[in-house]
């Protein structure tokens, strides 16, 4: 499942440079974030309350799947944006439950220690979508709205694996009243201070990563880097080593210790990505890129499994969903809309010097 946004998610923004609509990019970037404040909550409501998680993602998974090739499949073929964002939103208000639900899957059948396991299980996931991007630039499909339906083909197969996977029925018990049908009542869990001051936290560091996604394949572009989907992936390969690290970490550091190094690495990400706007150099720009892998997974890999330690499983699905809420929805939509308008105020023509002050 974590492949198939591998195959379009670092490449979208160039394609659509290509296809001559670059004005439609905030708006496509904006979309899923705002997909992950609507349904996450309603859908981990389902699996919490009503039907078993595992059935619940082969649906949304598959409907998604449906969805996401047609989205591209008008990408390519028509010659206004509007089918293509029309259907991209319907498949993102579809898709969105779907990582959080996969999470709380893992974490109700982890044995013992709530999570330490949870990086050599997440990892196949990164794995997947480093094999994506490598894919899509050793074919050549680095500007190509095929990567879509590539994509759709890979989440045809994820639909069929969530039916394979452990059984987990509802552990919450029914509803009561339609603000628990629809996953409202997830909101008490910000009344716990530590999960309060880690969601706001997550929200906030989530403004400024929506730049990775919307604008660092503009940058490779600039810079003469061709193959985007590969350059990209570089986050993901030190992402795996991190995850594969994790349980260790867990273990030795205190989670207030791994945050604040995921912070860090945040920023010289960052700083590293100026230097690349100072010096014209795609080699600073990489060197981001792998530190966006340890930024990602020390900060919001590791926060699952602290959410997971501090809620009960009667709201697990719904705790995952919550996070979704909070970094890909509020935080991903907020930080499009500032990302994009910091772009357009300093990155104008073909001087680098734009894109040190946008960093």
């Amino acid at each position: 499942m974590v492949a198939a946004p591998g195959f379009w998610l670092p490449v979208l923004s160039n394609i659509l440079a290509q296809r001559g609509w670059e004005w439609v990019t905030p708006w496509a970037f904006v979309i899923a974030p705002a997909a992950m404040i609507v349904s996450p909550l309603m859908f981990a409501s389902l699996a919490d309350h009503r039907f078993p998680a595992e059935r619940v993602l082969a649906v949304i998974i598959g409907g998604g799947a449906v969805l996401l090739y047609a989205a591209f499949w008008a990408l390519e073929r028509c010659d206004t944006p509007t089918p293509f964002l029309i259907l991209f939103a319907l498949n993102c208000l579809v898709s969105a439950p779907g990582f959080s639900l996969l999470t709380a899957v893992t974490f109700s059948h982890l044995d013992g220690g709530r999570g330490a396991q949870f990086g050599s299980y997440r990892v196949w996931g990164t794995i997947g979508w480093i094999c994506a991007g490598v894919l899509v630039s050793l074919f050549k499909l680095d500007l190509s709205p095929k990567v879509g339906q590539l994509a759709a083909g890979v989440r045809v197969v994820a639909g069929c694996c969530c039916l394979l996977l452990p059984h987990t029925p509802p552990s919450g018990g029914k509803a009561k009243g339609l603000a628990e049908a629809l996953g409202f009542k997830a909101f008490r869990l910000l009344l716990n201070r530590d999960l309060g001051v880690y969601f706001l936290t997550a929200f906030l560091f989530s403004i400024p990563l929506a730049a990775f996604y919307l604008h660092t394949p503009r940058h490779l572009e600039f810079v003469g880097w061709e193959r985007t989907g590969a350059g990209m992936s570089l986050g993901q390969i030190m992402e795996v080593v991190a995850l594969l690290t994790l349980a260790r970490m867990l273990s030795r550091w205190r989670i207030k210790t791994i945050f604040l190094v995921a912070i860090s690495c945040g920023i010289i990400r960052y700083a590293f990505n100026m230097i690349a706007g100072m010096t014209d150099s795609v080699s600073w720009l990489l060197a981001g890129i792998v530190l966006h892998g340890i930024c990602w997974t020390l900060f919001f890999e590791c926060g699952r499994v602290f959410v997971d330690r501090r809620v009960g499983s009667a709201n697990r699905s719904q705790a995952q969903a919550l996070l979704s809420f909070a970094q890909g929805g509020l935080g991903g939509v907020l930080g499009t809309i500032v990302v994009e308008a910091v772009y357009r105020a300093t990155v104008q023509g073909p001087s680098p010097a734009g894109w040190v002050w946008y960093w």
